[in-house]
């Protein structure tokens, strides 16, 4: 068992303060609670008590302000040409964010030889036909293909949207502590392929050649042969594609304290997380709190995707992409929560689905991404509609 580093437990108190933080707001009426992090939910932290709520700006402007985009209209050149490829929407030297919306068999196998790269299907059903073998896909299901490895996408339908998260520092799973082996997911309902050589002939050109597109410093190089190249009979080792579907992920949960955002992480490198805000019971000790404090995240910029639910009732538009950069104060507003609470019962559950990815160095959003930039804050606008 790995031995985690002792965590610093000197803090100090000073000024009115709740007893325990993120517990019983409503204990001091008028007062709004304020969290500043470091290192995402894992490293030091602060909670300030002020008279004045940290989001209720009246305006925010530069490169560091909160992006939320609608996807659905996003056209990246593979929704109408078979050998086109996916639109990149966020990059820096760690990754980037990609949208595919692949509408038929690809003319070409590809390989990525810059980082792993991890699909989320937020719709459509099909197979990536990798040289480890098939791998079905269905929504709600992470696509995981290391750095290197061949495939081809196959979808059974035309109206297919998979979100990739690429990462150039190898993808593993996250370390969320002591939970044992099959919390908050058994390993063995990881989806590992086995190699089925087929007829089907997809994968190439108009002039017959199997061609390879290799991703190499952003760009492509493509090797062109006379024979379908995703030719393997059989593979061993400890480095292959697998998938694995967000309905086994069963989140960690408590009754009576909030669990922030790195409980619920499912992959990682050393400087990006990925993770799942699932459906789940909301806490309901008396002086519980449902919902995070409103928060600066200082070593992160935190960006998400809507794949299905709502946000306790209020409709969230599916395929929407939102990025907060750090130093910026975000969540719910009062007078969201106070609207929110009403409708929480024992027994209440979030039935949200939302990817998360955190990111420790900044992003750029790409003029594509910006095109479809959405003016105001939809949970806000939502819940003074209700």
């Amino acid at each position: 068992m790995e031995i985690r580093p002792m965590r610093s437990w000197i803090h100090h108190r000073r000024g009115e303060v709740l007893r325990q933080g993120g517990v019983g707001r409503s204990a001091m009426p008028g007062v709004y609670e304020d969290m500043l992090t470091r290192h995402g939910f894992e490293g030091r932290d602060a909670y300030l008590y002020r008279r004045h709520e940290s989001t209720a700006w009246k305006r925010a402007e530069g490169a560091g302000i909160h992006l939320d985009l609608d996807g659905r209209l996003l056209e990246p050149t593979d929704l109408t040409d078979a050998g086109g490829n996916p639109l990149r929407l966020f990059y820096n030297p760690d990754g980037a964010v990609s949208v595919s919306r692949r509408s038929a068999n690809m003319t070409y196998s590809a390989r990525n030889a810059d980082g792993d790269e991890l699909y989320f299907v937020h719709k459509g059903t099909g197979t990536f036909y990798t040289e480890f073998g098939p791998i079905p896909y269905e929504p709600g299901d992470y696509v995981l293909l290391p750095k290197g490895v061949t495939y081809r996408i196959r979808p059974t339908g035309p109206d297919n949207y998979f979100m990739i998260i690429e990462t150039t520092e190898e993808l593993g799973f996250a370390d969320i502590g002591p939970h044992g082996r099959r919390a908050p997911f058994d390993p063995g309902l990881l989806y590992v392929p086995s190699p089925e050589l087929d007829d089907l002939g997809d994968g190439r050109n108009q002039d017959g050649e199997w061609p390879v597109r290799v991703k190499y410093q952003g760009g492509f190089t493509t090797a062109y042969y006379d024979f379908d190249p995703i030719d393997a009979i059989g593979w061993s080792g400890d480095l292959f594609p697998f998938k694995l579907n967000i309905r086994d992920f069963r989140p960690i949960t408590s009754d009576r304290i909030h669990i922030m955002p790195s409980g619920h992480a499912v992959f990682a490198t050393s400087t990006v997380v990925v993770g799942n805000y699932l459906p789940r019971p909301l806490e309901s000790a008396p002086d519980a709190e449902p919902f995070p404090p409103i928060h600066r995240n200082m070593d992160y910029d935190e960006f998400l995707f809507t794949h299905a639910g709502t946000a306790l009732g209020v409709p969230m538009p599916p395929a929407s992409f939102a990025l907060t950069p750090r130093g910026l104060h975000h969540g719910l507003p009062a007078k969201v929560e106070e609207e929110l609470r009403k409708g929480i019962k024992p027994g209440t559950v979030a039935d949200f689905e939302f990817i998360f990815v955190d990111w420790a160095h900044s992003l750029v959003a790409t003029p594509e991404a910006l095109a479809q930039k959405r003016a105001g804050d939809q949970l806000r606008e939502g819940v003074a509609a209700q």
